[in-house]
């Protein structure tokens, strides 16, 4: 091999290893997702490999690319994740070091087990149930080949992109690969899924419902990119084999990663489809002659459609310069908004730098007009890297989303606000968490004090891919006819 996987804890110097978009987002105004099956054929999977490993842009090509957030024109970035199928095709033995990591191995559709120790699955966990049901998905879905191999793109031109995703697609069939339409189990769709950057009336990237995004997305410790005020988090967090978080012994240990692993990143595609239109209407039905419904949203995100955090103590000129310490009650920043839930900013109790990720969404399908709704379909390409499916993407959903009593559960827990109301119910998500109705079958008569605004239902799934982005040095190995457990 011409490159090593050893000497990892210079890997953040060393950017030719980590792929691209990992710790330095591709940006572009424009991205596309191409999925592919292997078709349970080792020797096609590992040609293609070895040919698209050659095309992978790592972090120095991104920063090479890169015009701030631009990508040249005429210019794409390209990475490639692989789910546990298709390493398991590329290398049976690879089985051994993945199953430790249960979430990925078992996948968006496996079998799990609840907090009482109950069979169940990854969708009920996550609650991926109704109008998420994994039968209406049409990426990663039931009744449907499996997605092995994951191949993510940018520019900054639609042209540009459309060419580079043509011939990418070429290079799969000609390997004798499948690309897996964007479709349901009975029927046909495109063969690959675009995003594009929207942006508000000044310039700044905003998702469907129209709030500003990406504000607090944190930053990796040593490596540039992080947002105004967010904090920078070691890059262990991200990529496996780097030094981490410190872990309290409440959290346990994660599993050990092979070294073959090392230098990679989980990898969570979710494609999420945004009901604007009755987003809008429910804030228009909460909202009175005092409150109008962009306050009421602002509610219900804990950020004005600016950006602007309601939190007492924010400072003007960063939006992420702030915490919610003296807003107890939440009357200022409700106990159930979307950035309370997702980033309670008090690591000393709920130790959100270890449940941190990457986010590098967004949004597809056409912006819509408030004053003409229609029935388009637009919403968010999530799409994010970690070091533990378990711990960041999926701990967040089930145990601060979906919770409809946390944060005050876990304050009152460790009593470091006294008279804490242990039994108090928040509620949910009103941006990613359980419907009214999902909350109910959930949680029964629990949920019957949770305000009307904090519920979710209006962000429902369509597709869910859980990939690996292994290093570099690790996609030439995994194309290679030898043994990973040769590697030391």
């Amino acid at each position: 091999m011409a490159e090593s996987l050893h000497d990892l804890d210079a890997q953040i110097a060393d950017p030719r290893q980590i792929q691209g978009n990992i710790l330095q987002p591709f940006d572009g105004r424009h991205q596309a997702f191409v999925f592919l099956s292997f078709g349970s054929s080792r020797t096609r999977a590992r040609e293609w490999l070895a040919a698209a490993a050659a095309r992978v842009d790592c972090t120095a090509d991104v920063l090479a690319a890169r015009d701030g957030t631009h990508i040249p024109p005429g210019r794409t970035l390209m990475g490639v994740s692989l789910t546990a199928t298709g390493l398991v095709t590329l290398h049976p033995e690879a089985a051994d070091d993945l199953v430790a990591f249960e979430a990925f191995w078992k996948g968006p559709l496996g079998n799990r087990l609840d907090e009482s120790g109950r069979i169940t699955s990854t969708p009920a966990l996550l609650g991926d149930v109704g109008d998420s049901d994994p039968t209406t998905w049409v990426v990663g879905g039931v009744r449907r080949a499996p997605v092995d191999a994951l191949v993510s793109l940018a520019a900054d031109d639609e042209q540009t992109l459309h060419a580079r995703v043509a011939r990418e697609r070429q290079q799969a069939t000609d390997a004798g690969l499948v690309v897996m339409p964007i479709a349901g189990s009975d029927g046909d769709g495109p063969l690959e899924q675009y995003g594009t950057v929207l942006r508000n009336a000044d310039g700044k990237p905003i998702e469907h419902f129209g709030f500003v995004e990406g504000i607090s997305n944190p930053g990796v410790r040593g490596v540039d990119g992080a947002a105004a005020g967010s904090p920078s988090v070691a890059a262990g967090e991200f990529v496996l084999g780097l030094t981490g978080e410190r872990r309290p012994l409440t959290l346990g240990s994660r599993p050990t990663p092979a070294a073959w692993m090392r230098g990679g990143s989980f990898h969570v595609f979710r494609r999420l489809r945004q009901d604007v239109a009755g987003w809008w209407d429910k804030m228009e039905k909460l909202s009175d002659d005092n409150t109008s419904p962009e306050d009421v949203a602002a509610r219900a995100v804990g950020r004005r459609l600016d950006g602007t955090p309601l939190a007492h103590d924010a400072n003007p000129n960063d939006p992420n310069d702030f915490n919610f310490q003296g807003d107890e009650n939440g009357d200022r920043t409700p106990l159930y908004a979307h950035i309370r839930k997702m980033n309670p900013r008090r690591d000393e109790m709920f130790r959100d730098r270890s449940h941190k990720l990457l986010r590098r969404g967004i949004p597809f399908g056409p912006p819509m007009d408030r004053t003409a709704p229609d029935g388009s379909e637009r919403g968010m390409l999530f799409n994010a890297y970690m070091a533990s499916i378990e711990d960041q993407f999926e701990f967040l959903q089930r145990c601060w989303a979906n919770d409809h009593k946390f944060p005050s559960r876990l304050i009152a827990k460790f009593d470091l606000e006294p008279g804490a109301a242990a039994d108090r119910v928040d509620g949910m998500d009103p941006v990613i968490g359980y419907s009214a109705d999902a909350a109910h079958r959930r949680h029964g008569d629990a949920v019957k004090d949770v305000h009307p605004l904090a519920f979710g239902g209006f962000v429902t799934t369509t597709g869910s891919v859980y990939a690996f982005a292994p290093s570099r040095a690790a996609l030439h190995l995994l194309s290679e006819n030898v043994s990973l457990n040769a590697l030391t």
